[in-house]
């Protein structure tokens, strides 16, 4: 019995029980948490719960020789890492999205497996029929099981990718700070799923070969999640809800495919030498509200506002937010995001070439051209005039000295 043996820890088994604490207090702070997508905390706070709950049954595969091979059924909780990200996301993703009897077959596959592997043990066999079972004789009667789980992780966060392509398309083309509602992480996230995956199959193959080794995919995947757990906690605590325009960028089938960070098309410049591309407008509407787009820049400046999002631009210029955002993706060649970034640098690179802004810093210029992270102002200002804020700024004063 598991209770009557002599438990010494190993460092591995401490490390994995630190992790338990740090992810089952966040998976209870989540579910607890009032403020954000309370429905996509709650569902993160499940994978946590998961995840550390899985590392936990771990720790006695590490600590104890023997163990009854039922015990092992636990295991397929790994095949429910996949499903809960990918539903994740989707609450993170489409704020109308609810749950469904049809949503249950995705968490069918770990009943199943822990089922089957049950099921297993009443067949005879060389390791299943004598109940218990050494190390290597479980790692090879539960293969069809982790190639499962392997095969859930790619697939799951291949879905989980796919689904955040068009939504980092839809952020950029509704607000002007992304930094707030941006899933990058999440998508880090999801290529750390694959890479733990792709670990795993060399070191199965290696399994078979050698099968007293210090590092199993077991072992692997049984450090991971804590690590994910941490970053999930840290970033799903921050992550705002996201609030995207009814009739925003994505709704329409027939919207034109906005160029991203491919085209930088300078703002100020004239529309003489461009035809729109905008497709749910006239070409005569598209230029007149292109116009008004411009004197309303240059008049008002609403780019100084660091929260400025298009549905807020569009109620000034009394138009629809898909109107406008067509408008600057199909003549402009650029996105709602890159847009406004663009006339916040222009607007941050005359304060700094003005000597008599020499007191302020170059994080206030930032703040005052309408940035408010400095990462975003420095990589935005570098991606456009080639050099950093303070060079540009050395060299303006420069050429005003000369």
């Amino acid at each position: 019995m598991l209770l009557t043996q002599e438990i010494t820890l190993h460092l591995t088994s401490l490390v994995i029980l630190f992790g338990i604490a740090t992810g089952f207090t966040l998976a209870l702070l989540l579910f607890m948490a009032p403020w954000g997508n309370r429905r996509a905390n709650r569902c993160l706070g499940a994978l946590l719960a998961i995840c550390t709950l899985w590392a936990l049954v771990y720790v006695p595969i590490i600590e104890v020789e023997t163990l009854s091979a039922s015990f092992h059924a636990i295991f397929a909780l790994q095949l429910l890492f996949g499903p809960l990200l990918y539903f994740y996301c989707r609450l993170l993703t489409e704020p109308g999205f609810r749950w469904q009897r049809q949503h249950l077959w995705h968490l069918a596959p770990a009943l199943a497996s822990a089922l089957v592997w049950l099921w297993q043990l009443y067949i005879e066999s060389p390791c299943l029929g004598a109940g218990e079972c050494i190390a290597s004789e479980v790692t090879h009667a539960r293969f069809v099981h982790r190639a499962a789980a392997i095969s859930s992780a790619i697939i799951y966060s291949s879905w989980v990718l796919r689904l955040l392509r068009p939504y980092q398309r839809r952020v950029r083309e509704s607000y002007s700070n992304i930094e707030p509602v941006d899933l990058s992480w999440l998508r880090g996230l999801s290529f750390t799923f694959l890479a733990i995956a792709a670990a795993c199959i060399p070191l199965e193959v290696y399994g078979w070969l050698v099968p007293a080794r210090e590092l199993t995919p077991g072992m692997l995947q049984s450090l991971a999640p804590l690590i994910m757990s941490v970053v999930l906690g840290w970033f799903g605590l921050r992550q705002r809800i996201i609030q995207l325009s009814a009739e925003g960028p994505g709704e329409h089938e027939d919207e034109a495919e906005p160029k991203g960070d491919e085209v930088n098309t300078p703002a100020d410049s004239t529309s003489a030498n461009r035809k729109p591309t905008v497709r749910n407008l006239s070409e005569s509407a598209a230029e007149a509200l292109w116009q008004q787009l411009q004197h309303v820049m240059q008049q008002q400046k609403p780019y100084l506002e660091p929260g400025l999002k298009i549905a807020q631009l569009a109620q000034r210029l009394d138009v629809p937010a898909h109107h406008l955002s067509e408008t600057i993706n199909g003549i402009a060649g650029q996105s709602f995001y890159d847009f406004i970034n663009q006339y916040r640098v222009e607007e941050a690179a005359q304060l700094l070439a003005d000597q008599a802004n020499g007191h302020w810093s170059v994080t206030e210029i930032g703040l005052q051209a309408g940035f408010n992270s400095n990462s975003t102002f420095f990589s935005q200002f570098k991606k456009r005039l080639g050099e950093s804020p303070s060079r540009y700024r050395s060299h303006e004063n420069k050429s005003v000295t000369c």
